[in-house]
């Protein structure tokens, strides 16, 4: 594996591995690879997403051969040396974890609606008997054969990504989409060599460096061109101009990308040769989650949907919440918390039980009661809007950001009256339900209580409902959602109360 013959150069495959690769970022954990990694796996349309795999694949290809011909930054040598197939099985693990994020998405994973012709054309020289003859191969020369890696008779260990799990690759993608962000775009093609792209973000005349990437080439390369943009992420670089992301708006002060490009022997070549001039492209944050820029607060008891809080009343929230946590007294959170289930308060026939009503038909008003008395709370310490809701008949791939941002955040989890932290074991099918229609469980069971004009039929229906996400959101942790006693302790009882409380009203609001 040291390195590979080359018999039509009678010469020994080279590594030239650039400084570059050893390098971490801030937090000394990953690499910056990662980061890209995570551009990548963001990606929602197979075409976008084979546009920057592709080009982070060129990365490794260039910290390790270099400037050197022999070498893996060479598209004619570079299968010679045997990293080559290490790197690659690494690569095709990526398009694997893609397709999983994919799925847990319910978006397209096993076919390429953007590229459906070339999804039939056969791959040479897999296709062609006289120069490949590996029945298996040859046989599954055509592209839409090979989404199922599984059916090619391996599997990978794991689907971690620098050490990290499918379900922490989400939240760190939905962490960066929370933020302004702004990308540079290229329009790339084939330009008969291997090289490097410098980028520059540029105020005026001051410029700094914003990264670089790589293409993968040769003179014998087939001809290509992207029909879509590779998109580089660049807003970490805004700050050494006292840039923020919504600046690149304003014309006086004229923010705009220069690169410039070197081959893989370092010889520089004209830009305007090699692709057109890229553009700034501004993504604003999704979700209209924590970045949103807005001051804006609801007002006081106004419950609003979850994921149309503003970064004023996000933080406002978490102020309220973090002080009510502190508090010790009547009005704290342990004091609240436990009027559910821990410590037992309530005698059923000379012993203590949990205070908290189910199985009754006043399930809908001890719950109701028990929201406001939260709520009052929390405006007691601060808050200048309600608890809002988490609508879970609409689809979702994750809970909602408000409580899964870990660092400084009171409502990631709570501490129960006997010291144990809250936490959350979600089941897989709590993220695999349709919005609307016959296919979603949770819009038809809401939608069955809402047919029911008799308040009994309508509260057994409701409840059952209701208890769904509760088992399906805590899982099998001991102290979460899905336990009677230590359910309250977790805040996003809170959020998932706050709109149960809401479908009673949408009912009443039906029975008038």
């Amino acid at each position: 594996f040291a390195h590979g013959y080359i018999p039509s150069e009678k010469a020994y495959t080279v590594r030239d591995v650039q400084p570059e690769i050893y390098e971490t970022e801030r937090e000394g954990t990953h690499s910056p690879l990662f980061n890209l990694a995570l551009e990548v796996f963001e990606q929602t349309n197979y075409c976008d997403f084979e546009v920057h795999f592709e080009i982070l694949h060129n990365t490794i290809h260039y910290l390790v051969g270099g400037h050197q011909t022999y070498s893996l930054s060479s598209l004619e040598y570079s299968a010679y040396d045997p990293i080559f197939f290490i790197h690659h099985s690494f690569t095709d693990k990526i398009w694997v974890v893609w397709q999983e994020l994919q799925q847990r998405r319910h978006l397209p994973y096993h076919r390429a609606d953007c590229a459906v012709n070339a999804m039939n054309e056969p791959l040479k020289p897999f296709s062609i008997e006289s120069l490949n003859t590996d029945k298996f191969t040859r046989e599954h020369a055509v592209p839409n054969t090979l989404f199922d890696h599984e059916n090619l008779g391996y599997a990978y260990d794991n689907l971690d990504i620098g050490g990290h799990s499918l379900d922490e690759l989400e939240e760190l993608i939905h962490e960066n989409q929370r933020h302004a962000r702004v990308f540079a775009g290229f329009l790339l093609k084939g330009i008969k060599t291997s090289g490097s792209v410098k980028i520059k973000i540029c105020k005026g005349t001051k410029c700094t460096s914003a990264g670089q990437f790589n293409l993968l080439g040769g003179p014998l390369e087939s001809p290509w061109a992207y029909d879509r943009l590779y998109r580089r992420d660049i807003t970490g670089y805004l700050s050494a101009l006292h840039l923020h992301p919504e600046d690149v708006f304003d014309p006086t002060l004229n923010v705009h990308i220069e690169v410039e490009v070197h081959d893989v022997e370092g010889k520089q070549l004209n830009t305007k040769d090699v692709l057109p001039q890229p553009t700034i492209i501004f993504d604003p944050p999704h979700e209209g989650a924590d970045d949103v820029v807005s001051t804006s607060i609801a007002g006081i008891g106004v419950r609003k949907d979850v994921s149309h809080l503003s970064s004023s009343e996000v933080s406002n929230l978490r102020d309220a919440l973090r002080q009510v946590q502190a508090d010790t007294g009547p009005n704290g959170f342990q004091a609240i918390a436990s009027f559910h289930g821990n410590p037992t308060q309530c005698d059923h026939n000379g012993h203590n039980v949990a205070c908290c009503v189910h199985g009754s038909p006043n399930f809908p008003q001890w719950h109701r009661l028990y929201v406001k008395q939260w709520e009052d709370a929390l405006t007691a310490h601060g808050a200048k809007i309600g608890i809002p809701y988490w609508d879970w008949t609409s689809a979702f791939t994750s809970l909602p950001t408000l409580v899964t941002v870990e660092r400084d955040n009171p409502f990631h989890h709570g501490v129960t009256n006997d010291g144990h932290a809250t936490s959350r074991a979600p089941r897989q099918q709590l993220f695999k339900d349709p919005e609307f229609g016959e296919e979603s469980f949770f819009y038809r069971q809401v939608l069955l209580a809402f047919e029911q004009t008799d308040y009994c039929d309508f509260e057994v229906q409701f409840e059952i409902t209701h208890n769904a996400i509760h088992s399906w959101t805590g899982g099998q942790s001991p102290y979460g959602l899905s336990t009677l006693e230590y359910t309250a302790y977790d805040p996003l009882f809170l959020l998932h109360h706050s709109n149960v409380d809401r479908q009673f009203a949408i009912w009443q609001a039906l029975q008038k």
